[in-house]
């Protein structure tokens, strides 16, 4: 058996891995009749991918099918594949993955179902500008409404400047702001040119005589990240412990999920979430 079989041979057994992974809810169909295969069905598949039944039952198979980067594409959005999923998908297809540039970020069904399934502790996605592009009713319900807010407001920098619920919110709301801040900074400072830096920058030197004054500081540090004591309207305190880590699906996205430091914290928090 040479190589390139071997390979279009694995290439049919992941992809009929990753359909058996996916429900038809998660990939946004309806769930019909009784369904006697597990995952998608082949033709599901194909027609999620905007190819022919055929076609992708012969590849499948691990029959000599060379396909596209643009179909290959297709079939890691069809199967919802992370970073390192494509890159494997490509890899048996002797193609090369295009440069992504960063982008929005767009929170697959499977990242939501994991940010719900975190309630009653808030959980959200933050993209690498501090955008928050995804959250649980959870977080919606300590930290905001984010369905009801700009895209500008969903900013964490602009509303550690702009928005007083957040600066009620947060009891050490001075060290959250300069590490914010301090992160602008860092960024600005790999980065000097980048547009979306210095119209933000722009912006809060106009919007808040705070920030001007401390971004023109030469030094200034914030809080580190780790533990957040809140005053909520409704809740009181809450006491607050998070870890953040990237995600496979977007190399440039974050994940912060909350937990209750202390029982007082976690029944305020399922009381917050019951209430609803």
């Amino acid at each position: 058996m040479t190589l390139e079989h071997e390979k279009h041979l694995a290439l049919g057994q992941f992809l009929k891995k990753k359909r058996a992974s996916l429900t038809p809810e998660l990939a946004g169909l309806p769930l019909g009749k009784k369904r006697k295969v597990s995952g998608l069905r082949r033709e599901e598949v194909a027609d999620l991918a905007n190819v022919s039944v055929d076609w992708y039952i012969r590849l499948e198979q691990g029959r000599a099918v060379q396909p596209s980067v643009d179909v290959l594409m297709s079939l890691s959005g069809a199967l919802q594949l992370n970073r390192k999923e494509r890159d494997y998908l490509f890899n048996l297809a002797d193609q090369r993955l295009p440069e992504e540039m960063p982008g929005e970020v767009v929170v697959s069904p499977r990242l939501q179902q994991f940010l719900d399934a975190q309630n009653p502790y808030p959980a959200y996605v933050s993209d690498d500008q501090w955008n928050i592009v995804g959250w649980n009713k959870a977080a919606a319900l300590v930290f905001g409404d984010y369905a009801k807010m700009t895209a500008l407001q969903r900013n964490s920098l602009w509303r550690a400047f702009t928005d007083p619920y957040l600066k009620g919110l947060l009891d050490n709301w001075e060290g959250h702001a300069k590490l914010r801040v301090s992160q602008l900074r860092m960024a600005h400072s790999q980065f000097p040119a980048n547009p979306e830096h210095l119209a933000l920058v722009d912006e809060l030197c106009r919007q808040s005589q705070i920030f001007n004054e401390w971004w023109n500081e030469p030094f200034i540090m914030g809080t580190p990240e780790g533990k957040k004591l809140l005053h909520h309207p409704v809740a009181g305190d809450i006491r607050l412990d998070y870890l953040s880590f990237q995600t496979d699906e977007h190399p440039n996205a974050t994940v912060t999920v909350h937990l209750a430091s202390d029982q007082i914290s976690r029944e305020k928090l399922s009381g917050l979430f019951n209430k609803q």
